[in-house]
């Protein structure tokens, strides 16, 4: 496997994507979007997930993205619309029929919005789906970082309920009704969402009925996705290893067969 760090794929806004490439390569590639809230997360934390998969024949790219709150909602989701139009013209080796979308907790957000116009197969591990309706179920929850800390919450619901308002009015700004409703992949199904495999734990930071209105509203349309809920409380890269293999048996499935 050989890494190329730092690859500048906006000038602009000084963003750069980390390449894993594979010593024998499938011809397939796939990108992976971190997490962290838009708020924090870095490429260089992901390193064990670009080289699981360039080990198996991937080249796998992991970009950096705008955070916020010095850059607002839309600006993460159009870096990595951006980025996916600059990696189909990079000189980068890979076939362009073959890409897949892996995202961890707002990275699965973001893959999976991009998917609904892109068409790519992708895999969400913990996307954040469920904006509108938390909000007005938890009008009284005050929003913080770590709740734990400033709030002297000790109950872990509490602590997450604050921490998901938290982050989620940090990436809008106003977490008005309309932006709310921008922000959710739910509200913009569409007919060319690509194959789609969703995780998320049966307790845990993100709700579960964030990916399960997901999939009714992709079922609705008749497209080829799954659900798999895991047990216990882990987040995304928490359960990392417990997804790695589903992961790679998807993708393999779809962009190898």
């Amino acid at each position: 496997m050989q890494l190329t760090k730092n690859v500048v794929y906006d000038d602009r806004h000084h963003l750069a994507t980390d390449f894993y490439a594979p010593d024998e390569p499938n011809g397939a590639a796939l990108i992976f979007v971190h997490g962290g809230g838009w708020l924090r997360g870095d490429k260089d934390n992901e390193s064990d997930i670009g080289e699981y998969f360039a080990h198996r024949g991937y080249l796998v790219a992991i970009p950096n993205y705008r955070l916020a709150p010095e850059h607002l909602f839309p600006a993460a989701q159009d870096d990595l619309d951006h980025f996916l139009t600059w990696l189909q013209a990079s000189p980068q080796v890979f076939d362009r029929q073959r890409l897949g979308l892996l995202g961890a907790s707002v990275g699965g957000t973001m893959v999976l919005a991009n998917s609904l116009t892109t068409g790519l197969p992708t895999v969400s591990w913990s996307g954040i789906l469920n904006f509108e309706q938390w909000f007005a179920q938890h009008t009284d929850t005050v929003p913080a970082l770590d709740g734990a800390k400033t709030l002297g919450l000790t109950e872990p619901h509490a602590i997450h309920d604050a921490f998901y308002k938290f982050f989620i009015q940090n990436y809008l700004g106003q977490t008005s009704q309309e932006n709310l409703q921008a922000v959710n992949p739910v509200n913009h199904m569409t007919p060319e969402l690509g194959p789609s495999l969703l995780f998320n734990s049966a307790d845990e930071l993100t709700p579960l009925s964030g990916p399960l209105a997901f999939v009714q509203a992709a079922a609705q349309m008749n497209h080829d996705i799954t659900l798999h809920v895991v047990p216990g409380t882990g987040h995304a890269r928490d359960y990392t290893d417990f997804a790695l293999a589903p992961t790679l048996a998807f993708f393999n499935q779809h962009l190898l067969a």
